[in-house]
């Protein structure tokens, strides 16, 4: 079974989106963003959104997982 999924509240907003193929951010203009999530069945959930904030991110850079590491997921 897959981790992935979108959330929504019972008042109808996103809660969480979970995807474990990947993610594409990209700034579209001033204050303009538009993110793509890949999920593990093909599918795709893709926004659309305006944030200011996102301007200058504070950005955490993690180190790769060792093999080692990789293999204890398996």
């Amino acid at each position: 079974m897959s981790a992935d999924r979108v959330t929504i509240t019972d008042k109808g907003k996103l809660d969480e989106i979970v995807a474990t193929k990947g993610a594409h951010l990209e700034r579209l203009g001033k204050h303009s963003w538009f993110i793509s999530f890949d999920h593990a069945d093909g599918s795709s959930t893709a926004i659309w959104f305006e944030s200011k904030d996102l301007v200058s991110p504070m950005i955490e850079k993690r180190a790769p997982l060792s093999k080692e590491a990789d293999h204890d997921h398996e």
